[in-house]
This record gives structure tokens, sequence and C-alpha cells, in this order.
């Protein structure tokens, strides 16, 4: 029996340590890096593999656009604490100013970069808007897209805007970019928050009052937050264009401002896991969904119960709450073989 309990007890620690090792289920707030990085790899070499054909992996491109638009808004409202609204703004924008820029003839890539350039610029115009209350700042970033699309109406000419896929990448390249535009959000905003500032953005997300006492420059930091998100919010509509069109009426659809916050909360809000696990839920209800049932609504209904059973039993996320669920059984097992 005592060496029975010895083995258990060596089986449970070597368990600990490879979970740890990994970031996964430890009192850390994320998990490790090398994960996500595998998974990114094997989305990588997904088209190279035999028999895949083209339309098997176009049809994961949206699930780039999402994990995007939800990694752009958890860097606002997860970890700097603002509530905003109006992602589909930044998100539209930067599917229009791409649109006109490739039409002129400028480089595909050169375009996303300025299609992010504008999303920040248009975020930093927002700054005034730091005075009001987190109430009040969600109201009137809600108000935000109405208010920018009589301006790309005017200046654009169009009310609708479509780059077509083969006139600027190939359909294997165009997967490729969307992995490299994942890959370049989740660690971009990975390497920032652990650094002095991302350090800054949780403590003013935490407590802003407390943050202003001890000398952070709280608008400084809002402002970079913002401009952050705005230009990851725009570089999604910049990759979205290539493969569909986008109509100025796009603007008055909350899709892309509230379901990239409901993707967060479901996977869980200010954590480095939640935007893509609540991204890739979504996007795989959508698809698989919408195979079984095509023109339907099944999808959203199977998404807004979730988030009402995510929020009533697990209001911390998925991910959070059972990485803390799995991390205190162990703890007490390993107690209890001690």
């Amino acid at each position: 029996m005592m060496a029975d309990a010895i083995s258990k007890n060596k089986e449970d620690s070597s368990l600990r340590t490879m979970l740890r090792g990994f970031g996964l289920f430890s009192s850390s707030s994320n998990i490790s890096p090398v994960v996500v990085l595998l998974g990114l790899v094997l989305a990588f070499v997904f088209p190279f593999l035999p028999g895949v054909t083209r339309q098997s992996y176009l049809q994961y491109t949206i699930y780039f656009v999402w994990i995007i638009l939800a990694e752009s808004w958890n860097l606002v409202g997860g970890y700097a604490g603002l509530l905003n609204l109006g992602l589909g703004a930044f998100f539209v924008l930067g599917a229009v100013s791409t649109a006109l820029l490739a039409a002129s003839g400028t480089p595909y890539l050169v375009a996303i970069v300025a299609a992010g350039m504008g999303g920040a610029f248009l975020a930093m115009l927002l700054t005034p808007t730091f005075r009001l209350r987190s109430d009040y700042f969600a109201i009137a970033t809600l108000v935000v897209p109405f208010i920018v699309k009589p301006f790309v109406e005017y200046f654009g000419h169009s009310s609708s805007y479509a780059i077509p896929i083969s006139e600027l990448l190939s359909a294997q390249d165009y997967y490729l970019l969307g992995v490299g535009l994942v890959a370049f959000t989740i660690f971009g905003i990975f390497f920032l928050m652990r650094s002095r500032v991302g350090i800054a953005l949780r403590a003013i997300g935490d407590e802003e009052f407390a943050s202003s006492s001890l000398g952070i420059n709280i608008l400084l930091y809002k402002t970079a937050a913002l401009a952050g998100s705005g230009f990851i919010g725009a570089v999604a509509g910049a990759y979205y264009v290539q493969s569909l069109s986008v109509q100025t009426t796009t603007f008055n659809d909350f899709t892309y401002s509230l379901f990239p916050i409901f993707m967060v909360v479901i996977g869980g809000i200010g954590s480095f896991e939640g935007p893509i696990v609540g991204a890739l839920i979504f996007s795989g209800l959508e698809y698989y969904v919408g195979r079984f049932f095509p023109n339907s609504t099944f999808a959203l209904l199977l998404f807004s119960v979730l988030i009402m059973v995510v929020a009533v039993h697990l209001p911390k996320g998925i991910i959070p709450s059972l990485r803390h669920k799995v991390f205190t059984k162990l703890q007490r097992r390993g107690k209890t073989a001690n």
C-alpha cells in the first residue's frame, strides 16, 4: 500500500510538472506560447498536406479574422478595462482603405499596413472620450461606426468594396498570410503584456485611480492600447476584404463590434487563451451548424445559449475557470498524497 501511494504521488507530481511546463492549468494566467505556436505551425503546414484542396483550407480563413478581432478587443477590454463597442468601425475602415489602395496599385501588404495605421489614427481621435466614465465611454464608442460611415461613402465614392482573391494573392498565399497575421497579433500582444506597457495596462484595468496615484500616465497608456486595438481591428478588415466584399452598410451592423466581445467573454476575458478559444468555438459553430442547417440562424442561437451558460456557471470564462478547477484539484490530490 505504501509503495502504491508513493507511486501515485510520483505520477501526480510528474503530471503537475508537465502541465506547468507547458503553462497549462498553472497558477499563471497565460498558457505557454509553445502550445499556441504548435497550433500555428500545424495551421501553416496544412495546405501542403497530401489530399488537401484549395477549398479545404480557404474555408478556415474566416477563423483568422475572428481571432484577430477577438485579440483586438481583448487588448482594450480585457487588459486596459476600456469597453469599446465600436470595433466594427475599425474593421470596416480597414477593409475599405485596403480596397481603395489596392485599386490604385498599392501592393497588398503595404495596403494592409496603411489600413492598420488608419485604424490607429481613428482610435487616437477618440482620446477625448477617455474623460467619460466606463458606461458613457461605451456609449460614445457605440456610435463611432455611424459617424465614420458617411465620410467613407463621400471620400470613397462607393458603398461596396471588394478585391477579387485572384488579383493579389493566390489562394494558398492568402491562407498563409492569415496564419502570419494571427501569429503576429497573438504574440505581439503576448510580449506587449509582459513589457512595462503591459504591466501599466493591467494596472489601469484593475484600478485606474490607484494607478494614477502611482504616477502612471493614464491618458498615454489608454491611447496606446486603443491605437493598438484600432490597428489590429483594421488589419482584420484589410485581410477580410480580399475574400468577401464589404458594404458600407456593414458600419450599421453590430456583428463585428459585439461578437468579438462575446468570444472573449466565453473564452476568458483578460487572458491569453480567451480570444483564441472563443473565436474558435464561434467559428466552429458557425461553420459546422451551417453545413447541416444552411441559411439558418441556429449557429447564433447556440452561441447565444452558450454565452448565457458561461455567464452563469463560468463567469470568468471557460479557460480561467477550467484552469482554476483542475489546478485546485491537482493541489488537493497532492496534499492528500503527502
